[in-house]
């Protein structure tokens, strides 16, 4: 039911290709993820300026409802290279990225190399950051340079996704939790799961894309708000958020 097509054009970048619930439901949680933060913490999603690391499934989604929701993306940066404006892409020029990417490469003209976009996107003024490559790889460096220039939100969209030995919360996730609001991993990507649970609860008829989505969306929410009723401080958040996830396991 994951490989279920997307007909609801809200939830797909394009109705001419077929699309299925399981390339878009993590980066849709991830996205869902940031905009329950703002709703619930303060603020608002649309003109927010974000960073995108990996542009496969999550990445490449995530990216896609964010624009959908007014949001900026300054910078993307992918194993083949990256994408800086400063200005921010526009909701069109996202869907025509995420369309034209080859498998889960960046695929464009502007495309800058590697090395250069790593050496500029982690000073680029932007609010939301979200790792959504392999797991154990944003630096303590990365962090402190995402930090100074202004950054105050991180959704994981990868597992883990500091470079610490640690299997959950290492010394590089606990400086970003104790300086800004770090959105852990077992929220925001939780998509997938949820729509295994949301179809063992359900029964089969109810597989509209818009009940799928967002059940998912809500389950998010409710983790973030059982977290701000726990800690209405901006940081702290992923620590919350596991002693509750621990509290519920130990019950």
């Amino acid at each position: 039911c994951v490989l279920k097509v997307i007909e609801d054009e809200n939830y797909t970048p394009s109705l001419k290709r077929k699309y299925v619930i399981a390339d878009m439901i993590t980066g849709f949680g991830v996205a869902e993820s940031i905009r329950h933060y703002f709703d619930i913490w303060g603020g608002n999603l649309s003109g927010k300026k974000v960073i995108v690391q990996g542009w496969g499934n999550v990445g490449s989604a995530a990216a896609f409802y964010l624009a959908q929701n007014g949001a900026k993306v300054v910078g993307i940066i992918d194993r083949v290279g990256g994408l800086i404006n400063e200005q921010g892409y526009s909701f069109e020029e996202v869907t025509e990225l995420f369309l034209n990417k080859n498998g889960n490469e960046l695929v464009s003209t502007n495309l800058i190399n590697y090395d250069t976009v790593n050496e500029k996107i982690w000073d680029l003024d932007a609010d939301v950051f979200i790792p959504c490559a392999g797991s154990r790889m944003i630096s303590e460096d990365q962090l402190r340079r995402m930090s100074s220039a202004g950054l105050s939100v991180i959704s994981c969209g990868a597992n883990v996704p500091f470079s610490d030995p640690e299997i959950f919360f290492g010394p590089i996730a606990d400086k970003a939790d104790e300086s800004l609001s770090l959105i852990p991993d077992f929220i925001a990507n939780c998509g997938m799961a949820r729509v295994f649970a949301y179809l063992m609860g359900n029964d089969l008829d109810k597989l509209e894309d818009n009940l799928i989505f967002e059940d998912t969306s809500e389950i998010i929410y409710d983790a973030l708000k059982a977290t701000y009723n726990r800690n209405n401080k901006k940081t702290g958040i992923a620590k919350t958020a596991f002693e509750i996830a621990l509290n519920q396991l130990i019950k």
